[in-house]
């Protein structure tokens, strides 16, 4: 009885596996399509001041994200897994300025993030890892100098789903986008058209 109560002991005193990229890739890997709303704040260094943006936005596993701004403009932008692939070499469409630009390396991050596509991130970030599944963070820094002249670095938080995101420019402008009223879509979001409402409504 002695012997198994200093087991027991022993087992009780031993750490918990810590938390790491592979258990969070597990869990968001399991995420299904979902939808819900974002806010999102820019902050533009050489004016000091701030503009804010709110929208919808509909993530299809594999395939997209449709990020639809509602105010203070209206404007629909699509984001497939091609257009992630090319962020170190293009630096994310500039032709559409910066605001799009950064808007589009968010949400390029946002499909890798949700596709579990952490090995591409880990080739072109160095990623630190904090917390547990119910809340977690993680901070990339560009591992390549032509990435880092325009992206200092970016930030992530969550639980279940990703609730923040963070994009800090080289430039000391920062993007900050947050997630609420995030659901699962139905079985048949995938066969849905682009022009829908993102919300599957």
């Amino acid at each position: 009885m002695r012997i198994l109560s200093l087991l027991l002991l022993l087992l009780c005193s031993l750490p918990a596996r810590a938390f790491d990229l592979e258990d969070l890739q597990a869990r968001l890997a399991a995420t299904p399509d979902i939808a819900g709303r974002f806010e999102q704040t820019r902050y533009l260094a050489d004016l000091d001041t701030s503009l804010v943006s709110r929208g919808q936005f509909r993530y299809e596993r594999d395939t997209r994200v449709v990020w639809r701004l509602e105010t203070p403009v209206e404007k629909r932008l699509v984001f497939t897994p091609q257009d992630a692939a090319s962020l170190d070499e293009k630096g994310g469409g500039g032709a559409n300025g910066d605001d799009d630009r950064r808007r589009q390396q968010a949400a390029e991050l946002l499909l890798s993030l949700l596709d579990g596509d952490w090995e591409v991130l880990e080739r072109r970030f160095d990623i630190t890892l904090a917390g547990d599944a119910e809340a977690w963070r993680v901070d990339l820094v560009p591992r390549q100098q032509a990435v880092r002249e325009r992206l200092k670095s970016l930030h992530l938080a969550g639980g279940r789903y990703l609730q923040t995101l963070g994009l800090h420019a080289a430039d000391d402008d920062i993007l900050e986008v947050s997630f609420s009223d995030q659901r699962p879509l139905g079985a048949d979001a995938s066969a849905a058209t682009a022009d829908e409402d993102p919300n599957g409504e």
